[in-house]
């Protein structure tokens, strides 16, 4: 008996304890550091901080908000000290210790960047100090990067954002300890040595240095991604004197003399754009017509050597320029039949019998070793096929960067499955195990989602890239919601994200019998559903009887999402743009929901009166969705332009990506606008029979 109430006791003293300094379990930095040790002792308040002074006599780093007014000059009160060391700090140059005492708070790094990263992390625990009336408890923080290189990828093909959202980008990134961005330019870039190619509303070479200036003094680098041998139709649909296949702007032919002129002068104007970056990334991926022209014909080369010869002379232009070229990896694969192996789920003891990698082995002198081979895997990278593929890279000598997504094709409007961390936390992992040269998480715009949607992707990378064995997916999930907007985790505030993630599969062909708009697979041709008959009321609905249950269900899940979300909205502390964006995707996955529901009451409408009751409800359903793009257009154009320059040239190839449906927003409602046509069309004839 004295046992059990000693212990109680002393737990409850704990817990006394972990209230009065606050408790770690209710501060939760992003990403989670490598070691927090709580230390004996009083530790303090946000607003105890008076000052913050560096000892080390270099430059300041860049600040956050809160010790970014703080003096810097020794007062009264406590401060906080920076200083430059090379003892008792972890050995990569982006490492710091932090520690808090009721003395103040001391950071302390071999180089700048662990210093800038020490302040970042300071400014999380000040943020939650003052949103949760909390002090920070006394502790150590020794902190470092698993993965020295992270990197996020973006991707302004279909879309363009206006540039003061990317330097506050920018601000985000470096808060989660992303050090790198890979751009894809293509036409949004004016180049200038070929204008002709870029789009009127194309960034400046001298933006682009200032805006790479800006993200340098933030410990971010970023790299052009210049788009090679396929993927160019940014470029050949200006000059078709240049394709492989005059009836596509995919690919170059790759040997034609002037390719290479052509691109060099590319890279040298993104090169000189970007000037701090390491790396020139020169695409090369998904080929698919290389070798059909007379040309290629005659130089008696297969496909697969036509391709590997352009990568050597694009690697040796990018190496006698000062940059690391980079190169998608996924030909080779192809030509050694080892790509539906690498997206398959064969067991260990079935690759034991199939994997059979001779076609490689017997061509690697073709691999240039001066390249980085980016494996691009944009689902979960830790099945055996693909490990077994890393260990024969690591066999030959060749340097990997791993590619992971926060967005892929199969993520038009939303990106889904927990904004895919569960596969950039797996990747992440690997590239640990295996050494390899960092990892891009990519952000594809062939279904052109709304960066707010992705950032939690963004924010995943540096949570996973920085610490790919802290938290689990759904404990990020709630750090993510307690970072990004102040919402306390643990209390599961955020969980309408991933609602909103699962509902858009629904929305995706809510409203055809076929075709598909998902960009992944290419945008097709598409039949909507009928409408009811008049004349045989019932039948529509027992048609599409599964369809309409479905639809039941998400309008439950659009109200649960829509309470969610407002009381989000009522309790975020920062960030409600985000929240804004999300609440303008709810309300567009709920239109094909709102019209299948309307459908069925007319159809089920018993009486003439409530029939016509039920027509004047579709009537208004079908009206609101002209409000509904209104509202969504207004809120997503206060970062983004809705719609391409005047004189735009749409692409013209296989890879019909929905975001370039149209030049204006229309793609957007690529099955809604036609069906409230279709219904508005149909509402007059009924009300005339």
């Amino acid at each position: 008996m004295f046992s059990i109430r000693f212990t109680v006791i002393t737990l409850f003293l704990l817990q006394l304890a972990v209230h009065a300094y606050g408790g770690m379990e209710h501060f939760r930095i992003l990403p989670e550091p490598q070691s927090v040790e709580i230390m004996k002792g009083k530790g303090l308040h946000y607003n105890d901080l008076s000052f913050i002074v560096n000892r080390s006599g270099e430059d300041y780093p860049v600040l956050g908000t809160m010790l970014g007014s703080l003096p810097h000059k020794e007062r009264n009160g406590k401060g906080v000290y920076l200083s430059l060391s090379e003892k008792e700090v972890p050995q990569s140059p982006e490492g710091y210790v932090l520690q808090v005492s009721e003395k103040g708070v001391f950071i302390t790094s071999s180089g700048q960047a662990g210093l800038f990263y020490g302040c970042q992390t300071l400014e999380q625990l000040m943020e939650d100090s003052r949103d949760f009336g909390l002090q920070i408890p006394a502790l150590k923080i020794t902190d470092y990067p698993d993965i020295a290189y992270r990197a996020v990828h973006l991707d302004t093909k279909h879309h363009l954002d206006r540039m003061e959202y990317y330097y506050r980008m920018v601000d985000k990134l470096a808060r989660y300890k992303v050090n790198a961005i890979i751009w894809e330019l293509e036409d949004k870039f004016e180049y200038s040595s070929h204008p002709e190619i870029a789009s009127p509303n194309a960034i400046s070479k001298q933006e682009m240095q200032a805006f790479c200036r800006y993200a340098r003094e933030r410990n971010i680098e970023i790299s052009p991604l210049v788009q090679g041998l396929g993927h160019a139709s940014f470029i050949l649909k200006h000059h078709w004197e240049l394709r492989e296949n005059p009836e596509s702007d995919w690919e170059f032919c790759p040997s034609n003399p002037k390719t290479y002129e052509f691109l060099y002068d590319l890279y040298q104007d993104a090169i000189e754009a970007m000037p701090y970056g390491k790396y020139l990334h020169i695409g090369g991926d998904e080929i698919t017509a290389i070798g059909i022209d007379k040309r290629c014909k005659e130089t008696g080369k297969t496909a697969f050597e036509l391709q590997m010869h352009w990568l050597k002379q694009v690697c040796d232009y990018a190496k006698s320029h000062g940059r690391t070229p980079i190169f998608w990896d996924d030909m080779p694969l192809k030509f050694a039949g080892l790509w539906p192996q690498i997206l398959g789920d064969e067991t260990e003891s079935e690759l034991d019998k199939s994997w059979n990698t001779e076609k490689l082995d017997q061509a690697i002198e073709l691999f240039p070793k001066e390249c980085i081979y980016m494996r691009w895997n944009y689902g979960d990278a830790t099945k055996p096929a693909h490990k077994r593929l890393l260990k024969w890279y690591k066999e030959k000598g060749l340097p990997v960067m791993a590619a992971t997504a926060a967005s892929a094709g199969d993520s038009p409007f939303m990106p889904r499955e927990y904004t895919k961390a569960n596969y950039i936390k797996g990747f992440s992992q690997l590239v640990v195990e295996n050494d390899l040269q960092g990892i891009l998480a990519t952000a594809w715009d062939d279904g052109s989602p709304h960066l707010e949607t992705v950032f939690r992707g963004y924010i995943a990378q540096g949570e996973f890239g920085w610490n790919p064995d802290g938290r689990t997916v759904e404990e990020f999930a709630e750090a993510h919601g307690q970072r990004e907007f102040g919402l306390e985790a643990g209390k599961r505030k955020t969980d309408f994200i991933q609602e909103l993630e699962k509902a858009f599969f629904f929305f995706d062909g809510a409203l055809v019998e076929s075709g598909r708009r998902n960009p992944a697979w290419g945008t097709t041709h598409f039949k909507l559903i009928e409408l009811p008959d008049k004349t045989h009321p019932g039948q529509w609905t027992q048609k599409y009887q599964k369809r309409i249950e479905q639809a039941e269900k998400e309008q439950l899940r659009f109200e649960q999402i829509r309470r969610e979300l407002t009381e989000a909205r009522q309790e975020a502390l920062r960030n409600r743009y985000t929240l804004d964006i999300y609440e303008q995707n709810n309300h567009l996955q709920n239109y094909p929901v709102r019209l299948l529901l309307a459908l069925r009451d007319l159809d089920k409408a018993a009486g003439e009166e409530n029939r016509l009751k039920a027509l004047d409800q579709l009537e208004t359903v079908c009206n609101d969705f002209y409000a509904m793009r209104r509202e969504l257009e207004a809120v997503y154009s206060r970062t983004r332009f809705m719609e391409q320059p005047d004189g735009y040239i749409p692409d013209m190839n296989h890879h019909n990506h929905l975001s370039a449906k149209s030049n204006n927003s229309d793609w957007l409602y690529l099955y809604e606008k036609p069906m409230v046509e279709k219904i508005l069309s149909y509402i007059k004839v009924y009300r005339q029979q």
